[in-house]
């Protein structure tokens, strides 16, 4: 018995042994040659990452490693010579690999070039064409070609022009998306519904895309928000700027302002006549609105109401309009050369020219003009 325990093995074992050498010395050898090829093509990614578009070795290194734990086949060296015959130069092809590496190993026959086509005969090209590219990651790399062409085709209807359409996406590249066309369906349709042209609704894609952007539902209760709690009219010219700004500002952002005006002694009735009468008012960010209120009210001592009713005064920048006009007025009291009591608010809202001619050139003295130009220099050189 213990000796046929140790018998050599059948014909068809031995066969069997053979056929799984053979195997595994192929299957070593195919994974040596695939493990050679993927190493070949690292060290021709990070040497052409620094060498051609000035990445750091340590930067060449990082993009290298998420290109080859893809799970896409693409050639790197096929994919860096399609952007170079496409007409994008170094600094270009470098912004986009940084941005989106993974593009490296995108097939070009199939998902880079017909993607690229399309941007390029929209009028896109160099920065532009980067921008938009680095803007949103799914554009040339999941993205289907024929949504692509969907997204263009309906933005064009609404623009009126490929130019147009060009300017919105390089404000919001993520209106190249269909889940984004179908919330400015949404929202167009809900401020068709309020009384808003197609002149409103492509000012606003063009001007800040985001208010055809947001939630649909967000932007119903922003639109009622304005109408109710600061009573502004839809029939009023400036309830489309409010919507813009309710719109575009998240409500603990808007809130937060309203809370500073509260601070300064602003009733409910001041506010809502700021907001009225210029909304974009809200948009200043708290240092500023608190820089204004500070110099208008704690230094000059006007009231809320005044301010509500003149509500440009504190769109005004301090160094470069209020400060220098105020410290000319100044000298010209002191010279006798105007009243004590002059306007201020007729003294600010002029544009730089025609307050330069009526104030400075109306007076006709040499003196005069050199001391306005000290005042601008000096506020300069306390930048």
């Amino acid at each position: 018995m213990a000796a046929r325990l140790f018998r050599p093995h059948s014909h068809g074992a031995a066969v069997g042994q053979l056929f799984f050498i053979y195997n595994s010395k192929f299957l070593f050898q195919y994974s040596t040659i695939a493990d050679k090829t993927a190493c070949d093509q690292t060290h021709f990614l990070v040497n052409y990452l620094v060498n051609s578009l000035g990445f750091s070795r340590g930067e060449a290194i990082s993009t290298s490693t998420k290109v080859t734990r893809s799970k896409s086949t693409g050639n790197p060296q096929s994919v860096l010579n399609f952007f170079e015959k496409s007409g994008l130069d170094k600094t270009h092809i470098g912004k986009i690999v940084s941005a989106v590496p993974k593009l490296l190993v995108c097939d070009v026959d199939k998902t880079l070039k017909p993607k690229l086509d399309i941007l390029q005969q929209l009028g896109l090209s160099g920065s532009d064409l980067v921008k938009v590219i680095t803007g949103s990651v799914s554009i040339l790399k999941s993205l289907e070609v024929s949504d692509l062409e969907f997204c263009i085709s309906y933005l064009r209807k609404i623009l009126g022009s490929d130019e147009y359409v060009v300017k919105a996406i390089k404000k919001r590249t993520c209106l190249l998306s269909v889940k984004a066309c179908e919330r400015v369906r949404i929202n167009m349709l809900f401020f068709q519904s309020i009384g808003f042209t197609d002149d409103d609704i492509k000012k606003f894609i063009l001007q800040n895309p985001y208010t055809l952007l947001a939630s649909p539902e967000v932007v119903e209760e922003k639109v009622h928000r304005l109408e109710n709690e600061f009573n502004i009219s839809r029939a009023s010219g400036l309830f489309i700027h409010g919507v813009d700004v309710f719109i575009s500002m998240k409500e603990s952002t808007v809130d937060t302002k309203l809370g500073v005006l509260r601070d300064y002694g602003w009733s409910k009735w001041d506010i809502i006549k700021l907001v009225q009468l210029l909304p974009y008012c809200l948009r200043l960010s708290e240092e500023k609105l608190r820089a204004a209120l500070d110099f208008y009210m704690v230094q000059l001592g006007l009231k809320p109401a005044y301010l509500a009713s003149h509500p440009t005064l504190l769109m005004f920048s301090m160094k470069k309009r209020v400060l220098p006009r105020l410290e000319f007025m100044r000298s010209l009291v002191e010279k006798k050369l105007c009243d004590e009591d002059y306007n201020l608010y007729t003294v600010l809202l002029p544009s730089e020219q025609k307050f330069y001619q009526a104030y400075v050139l109306a007076h006709k003295m040499p003196d005069v003009c050199e001391l306005y130009n000290k005042i601008q220099q000096h506020e300069k050189d306390k930048k």
